[in-house]
């Protein structure tokens, strides 16, 4: 993939993502060490709508996980209805870094 974009977008310069599997530490040890030590809650608020976020509830068969499921449902009524996102028990987080530092660990 980095090849691709080192050719087809010589242009780019950083590498941003947004989501909840940076909580992971199976997830984050994929990534080059500063995208991953810059790893940080999203300030904004965040669309429901065809996210990841809805992700995690669900395992590798598309089966829904009950202890997430159950977590998510206790939360449900506190839930802020102007941030509904944020009832999810992994929240999504943002990081970011240098292209060159994917382009040094993965071309």
């Amino acid at each position: 993939m980095f090849q691709h974009i080192r050719s087809a977008h010589p242009e780019a310069r950083s590498v941003m993502g947004v989501s909840w599997l940076y909580n992971l530490r199976a997830y984050t040890r994929l990534f080059p060490q500063a995208f991953v030590e810059s790893i940080q809650p999203v300030s904004g608020p965040l669309h429901l709508n065809g996210s990841s976020t809805w992700g995690q509830l669900l395992d590798w068969r598309q089966q829904v996980k009950p202890a997430v499921r159950d977590e998510l449902l206790r939360r449900l009524v506190d839930m802020d209805v102007a941030a509904p996102w944020r009832v999810f028990p992994l929240q999504a987080q943002m990081a970011t870094c240098g292209v060159q530092l994917f382009h040094d660990a993965f071309t």
